[in-house]
This record gives C-alpha cells, sequence and structure tokens, in this order.
C-alpha cells in the first residue's frame, strides 16, 4: 500500500529482520540480520550521531544512495547531471509502498527533475535481501546523464574483515581475507564481464568467525559486465560498503522519461559462520533461480565434452567413436564442442560462421544425434555467438558489426573480436542464428562460451558500449529461452569469468574454470561454491597429464574431484587403459546413485589443517550424508588427525561406509574393514571423531553415513 512516509520500515521473515531509517528524509539501511523482536523509533534515534570535532553540525546519514547535495563527503552513491548542470542533487523521500516482504521507496530531487526508486525485497524463507535503485528522468525535453549509481550501505563495526573473491585464467576463485582498514577498498573491473580475478563478491566478517560461528555478511551483484564494489571509512569512523555497475562518461544517458535500474544487489546474513551464509546463498539460489526460472534444468546428466579430447579436429568418425564410448561408460549427455562449424580449424578463424562444416561433417550433424540418442545420451552443441573473427564471413559481410573506437587500430584477443550487441540488426542475426541450430537438430543443451575481455568497447554511435552490451546480452538469452524453454544453457567465459546472478537468470550451469586439474579444482571448487550450489557446478574428468599445468592424477583422484559437482568428462575416452575405464565406470555410477543428495543437500565445509580439503553434504533432516577428505599435499605426520564430522543429529546412530576409492591399498582396506557393519551415533562422530588410514598427496576419501 501506499502511505505517508513512516520514521522506519521493518521487513521480516521468520529469522531476518530489515530496518529502513527514514527520519531524515533519506532511506538508510540501518539493519539487516538476525530477527528483531521489536523495532522503535526512539531505539533509531539513539543510534544518531553526536557533533564531532571540526565537522558538520550533523553528519549526513549514509544512505541508500548518498549524493553531494546533502553534504555528504564519502564517495557518493549517486551521479548525475544535465551536460554539467543541475548535478548537486538533494532528492527527498516522496511515497513508499510496503507489504510484507517488499519495500518500494520513491525520492524526488525537484531541482533535477529526476525520481529515484529503491526496490528492496527479503526472501520469504532464507535470510536474503535483494536491493535495485531506479533513477527516472521526468523531464521532457532534457537528457539526464548518471555517472555513478551504486547502492550504499552502513557496516556494523563488528565486521572488521572481507573476504574477496580473485583468481585468474584457469585458477579462478580464490579466496583473500584482510583487515578492513581506515582508507577505501576499491574493487573496480573494467573487463566486461564479471571476470576471472575480480567476482563481484565479498563476504565480510568478524575476525573470530570460522566455517561454523560468527557473523557474516555476504555481498554480491548480480551484474555481468563492469562493476564496482568498495569499503570506506569516513573521517568520523563510520564504515559503509557500495555496489553498483562501473559506469564511464557519458556511457549512460537518459532521453526524456528513460529510466535506469541499477543490477540487483544481494545481501546474505548469517550468524552461524561461512557454512551459515553457503547454506542460506544455497538454498535462494535453489528456490529463486534453478527451480523457479530453470525447472527443465533440474536434472543434471553426466556429459562428456568433447574439447580437451579432439580440440578441432572433430569430425564425424572421430566423434561416431566417442559416442559410442561415452555410452559404454554411463555418459547421459554428449557435448560437441569447438570446431564442428565452417572453416574452423583452429581459433583464428570461422567464429560467427554458424553453419555446420561439411567437410568435417558431410552428412550433417544427424548421424552424431541419432547415435546420441540410440544409445540413450541427449546431445549438447558449443557456440560462441557474441564473437566474431576477422577471417569469418560474417565479418566480410558486416565489418562495422565489431565493437570497436573509430579511427583506432582493431584490438583482437584469442584471435576474435566482440560484436556489438547494442545494434538490433546484430542481435536479430544472432536469435536468428542460433534458433536455425535449435529448430533443425534436437538440441538438449547449449554451452554458450566468451572467450576474452572486452577492450574496445565502442558502438556505432562512437560511444562506450559495456551497459548496453550487457543488457543486449540478457535480452538475447532471454529470447532463446522463450523460445526454447527445454534447452539448458550453460555459462562459459573462458572458464569462470561470467559467473553471477546476473546471467544465472538465463543460464543454469556454469563453467567455474578451464583448468581440468584435479588439484587445482579443488581450490577452485572450494571458492565457488562458498556462493553457488554444487549441481550449477561443471566438473569434468580431465586427462592425464593435465593438457593446463602437465601434472599427472590417478583416475581414483581426479573422478573423486568431479564426483562433487555437475559431472563430466572431458579426456580422450578412446584411449583409457581398461583399469581407468573400470574406475570411471564405478565413479560414475557412483554419482548418479548419490546424484540427489549432492545436488540437493547441504554443503558443508569442514575445519581441517592447511594442506587438506574436506566437506559434507547433508539431507534437511539429517538423516545421510557424503563425506569427503582430499589431501592436497605430503602431510606433516604420517596419519592424518582425525575426523570430526559436522550437521549430524547427535542422538541417532548412523551406518559408517567407505565409499571412494573402489580400488583401495593394503591399508585403507583395513581402515574400510574396521568400519563395516559398525553403527556409530552422531555426538560420537562430531566429538571424538573417526581416525583415518596414511594417505598419499592428491588422494580423497568418501564416505557415506545413513542413519538406521
Amino acid at each position: 500500500m501506499s502511505h505517508n512516509i513512516r520514521d522506519f520500515y521493518h521487513l521480516h521473515n521468520d529469522a531476518t529482520s530489515v530496518v529502513v531509517d527514514c527520519r531524515h528524509n533519506q532511506p538508510t539501511l540501518s539493519y539487516f540480520g538476525d530477527r528483531l523482536v521489536t523495532v522503535k523509533a526512539s531505539m533509531l534515534n539513539q543510534l544518531d550521531r553526536h557533533e564531532a570535532p571540526a565537522s558538520l553540525p550533523i553528519e549526513p546519514a549514509i544512505s541508500l544512495t548518498p549524493t553531494i547535495g546533502e553534504g555528504f563527503l564519502g564517495h557518493l552513491g549517486l551521479e548525475a547531471h544535465r551536460s554539467a548542470t543541475q548535478w548537486s542533487l538533494s532528492p527527498k523521500l516522496a511515497e513508499a509502498n510496503v507489504s510484507q516482504f517488499n519495500l518500494a521507496l520513491t525520492s524526488r530531487c525537484t531541482v533535477s527533475d529526476m525520481d529515484l526508486i529503491y526496490q528492496l525485497k527479503l526472501d520469504p524463507t532464507h535470510s536474503v535481501l535483494r536491493l535495485s535503485v531506479s533513477v527516472r528522468n521526468l523531464s521532457d525535453q532534457a537528457k539526464l546523464f548518471i555517472d555513478n549509481c551504486a547502492a550504499t550501505l552502513p557496516l556494523p563495526d563488528h565486521l572488521t574483515e572481507v573476504e574477496e573473491v580473485t583468481g585468474r585464467w584457469a585458477y579462478e576463485f580464490q579466496n583473500q581475507r584482510h583487515a578492513i582498514t581506515r582508507s577505501a577498498y576499491v574493487r573496480e573491473n573494467w573487463t566486461g564481464r564479471s571476470s576471472h580475478h575480480m567476482n563481484p563478491t565479498l563476504t565480510l566478517s568478524e575476525k573470530t568467525t570460522s566455517a561454523t560461528h560468527g557473523d557474516v555478511l555476504g555481498v554480491h551483484l548480480g551484474w555481468s559486465g563492469n562493476h564496482q564494489m568498495r569499503i570506506e571509512s569516513l573521517a568520523d569512523g563510520r564504515q559503509m560498503l557500495q555496489a553498483g555497475e562501473l559506469l564511464r562518461p557519458g556511457e549512460l544517458e537518459l532521453g526524456p522519461g528513460g529510466e535506469y535500474r541499477s543490477p540487483h544487489l544481494y545481501l546474505c546474513h548469517s550468524s552461524q559462520g561461512q557454512n551459515g551464509l553457503t547454506r542460506q546463498w544455497h538454498q535462494m539460489i535453489r528456490s529463486e533461480f534453478i527451480t523457479k526460472q530453470h525447472p527443465a534444468s533440474t536434472r543434471r546428466p553426466v556429459q562428456l565434452n568433447t574439447w580437451e579430447a579432439l580440440y578441432f579436429a572433430v569430425d564425424e568418425p572421430s566423434v561416431l567413436a566417442l559416442v559410442d564410448q561415452a555410452a559404454s561408460l554411463g555418459i547421459e549427455r554428449f557435448v560437441l564442442d569447438d570446431g564442428w562449424f565452417l572453416g574452423r580449424t583452429d581459433d583464428r578463424r570461422a567464429l560467427g560462421d554458424w553453419v555446420v562444416d561439411p567437410k568435417k561433417f558431410p552428412n550433417g550433424l544427424t548421424p552424431i544425434i541419432e547415435a546420441c540418442h540410440e544409445k540413450g545420451m541427449e546431445f549438447g552443441l558449443w557456440i560462441e555467438p557474441e564473437m566474431v573473427s576477422q577471417k569469418s564471413k560474417l565479418y566480410e559481410a558486416h565489418p562495422d558489426w565489431a565493437l570497436q573506437h573509430q579511427g583506432v587500430p582493431l584490438n583482437e584477443a584469442r584471435q576474435q573480436l566482440v560484436l556489438d550487441l547494442s545494434q538490433p540488426a546484430v542481435v536479430s542475426h544472432l536469435f536468428d542464428t542460433i534458433s536455425s541450430l535449435l529448430s533443425a537438430h534436437s538440441i538438449a543443451y547449449i554451452k554458450w562460451d566468451m572467450n576474452r575481455d572486452i577492450h574496445q568497447a565502442g558502438n556505432a554511435e562512437g560511444r562506450h558500449a559495456p551497459h548496453r552490451q550487457t543488457r543486449a546480452l540478457y535480452q538475447l538469452l532471454h529470447r532463446v529461452k522463450k523460445a526454447f524453454p527445454e534447452v539448458s544453457i550453460e555459462t562459459c567465459a573462458s572458464g569462470g569469468g561470467r559467473a553471477d546472478l546476473g546471467i544465472l537468470e538465463y543460464t543454469s550451469r556454469v563453467w567455474p574454470s578451464d583448468t581440468n586439474d584435479a588439484l587445482d579444482r579443488l581450490r577452485v571448487q572450494r571458492g565457488f561454491q562458498n556462493l553457488f550450489p554444487p549441481e550449477l557446478m561443471g566438473s569434468h574428468v580431465g586427462p592425464s597429464p593435465c593438457h593446463i599445468t602437465g601434472r599427472q592424477h590417478s583416475m581414483a583422484f581426479r573422478a573423486g574431484v568431479a564426483f562433487w559437482g555437475h559431472m563430466g568428462v572431458e579426456a580422450d575416452v578412446r584411449q583409457l587403459s581398461d583399469a581407468d575405464r573400470q574406475v570411471l565406470s564405478e565413479a560414475i555410477a557412483l554419482h548418479k546413485h548419490h546424484r540427489g543428495l549432492i545436488h540437493g543437500g547441504s554443503y558443508q565445509v569442514v575445519d581441517r589443517p592447511a594442506g587438506e580439503q574436506a566437506w559434507m553434504v547433508l539431507t534437511p533432516d539429517h538423516s545421510e550424508a557424503l563425506a569427503a577428505l582430499a589431501i592436497l599435499e605430503t602431510p606433516s605426520t604420517p596419519f592424518p588427525s582425525r575426523y570430526r564430522f559436522i550437521g549430524l543429529d547427535p542422538r541417532r546412530h548412523y551406518e559408517l561406509k567407505l565409499v571412494w576409492p573402489g580400488d583401495l591399498r593394503p591399508k585403507q582396506k583395513n581402515h574400510k574393514d574396521a568400519l563395516t557393519d559398525t553403527h556409530w551415533s552422531g555426538d560420537w562422530l562430531m566429538s571424538v571423531g573417526l581416525s583415518l588410514p596414511i594417505l598419499q598427496p592428491e588422494s580423497l576419501l568418501i564416505y557415506h553415513l545413513k542413519a538406521v
């Protein structure tokens, strides 16, 4: 309902409260955390700061978008102007609409003739708040230029550390944790995608926070383009967090009546450490993204991808041979990666010419697809629609379709250019091309790749185009999903270069890294699963030695690592030894048997010494669990420390079995024999723990627990 502005608004579900303070004519997110029983204006009055020496009599509040017209001296949340005039913005609250879990506030700036609309949505069942800011140009004549629009919130004093997600190509999702200091902490990403090294995710915590204890605030910007995230300490000691799209001058202009809506900022809270935060993220993503938006993708078939088996040397005989071998291993989906289209013999040519190459596939893709179906497998296909090679028919016909700076030499990366999606003709061509492929073939899955950063983001109008590029990508994906709702789409960007909740509105699988090195994958997958649930995570058994790192790993280790996500294979299975074939078949069968638990259970990290990783997935009622222990490097002692399980019911008893690896060394066999027909109490397993066998580096054990 719409009404006069209250002093504050209190949204809440059973576990979480959100308090928005409106007493000073600007909305401030004063509290987001565990459920509050009572909130009164007098309590908020107590939070007001007294005058500090040599400062303004009343310091401006850290509102949702602080402006220069308020006298705010920190980094502004909103900067806009009309051709360098009317820049001193000072919007005032004018309207509110509130329901049980939603709050919409409108502020009006009469000087600049604009409205700000704040949309806050508290998830009904999870501790997740979604926030966005819209700017509306009320003028019927003048343009409004927006230089910055970033949602802003004050930070609680006790959150003194920040963990960021960084990395590089083939080593994404690496977490770095450090203290918040009295300075500005700034992350600016200009890559045109969410990036390998600066994913738009932060976790703020207490110094003593662990996997299971402590107050934690998760922050994620659902945006697949340029973005900024900042933590700033103000002169009076207050701290604030800010996140939003990163814009170049002149990039974003609103014509008369035009409106800009910022990317969604997601906040997630837990008072139960990182595991509690991860649990809230996973549950929200499952309910709001996977189940609601992608019901056709709830089943996650084990797949084989041809890339590291064949690279560009795909043709009908070699692919059909792989189809046969894949089916014999228990593969459920066969994916034909790069190299299938006209003239694509290497990465220097042919992007944009999305027609089946008749030299490689003289009978088209039909024999491949029919062979897959005959053997009970789905068929999937790789495409990279946003890119074009200079050596392609598409570029020869439309050189003006590539993003470029007028008068500046073209800047290739990976021997390719980026198509300008802000041109309607380009998007129409891409949609028609993709539609033709999907209409002509029985394709259940698309691997949608994007293999370079956007360096020259100039469009046909000569403007900086990343904002329009990202919005146009979303619109194209939406059209494809609407036309072909049964097709699953994976987001890939040289691995994990575009993994965020913006792209996940249109895709249902993430390729987190191009590396299939099992050791590096353990670290990548740990960071990935802090935010994203396991079923979104493509995790493949790669070749040995690994094509990226050169490391060699046993099939048991490679398969044991791939087991924990949306499992797949990316090795030349025609060349497997009989022993490796047997191990891989067993791993695939074991994954299928436990797939429902892996893809629907609660993922929890178990604290272990340096050089080890441990984690579990549990059913909501704690009646069943899988638990893993991975040894990453040579242990400092012969025997690992006891495995202390978490999340079990202390009053119940569990049957405990070692289910991986299947082929055990003698001392591991003794360990497995000691578990046979033994029922363990939950409190014993959590408090005392389980003794472990001697383990070699780069090995992995999986246990299954079932309440009896």
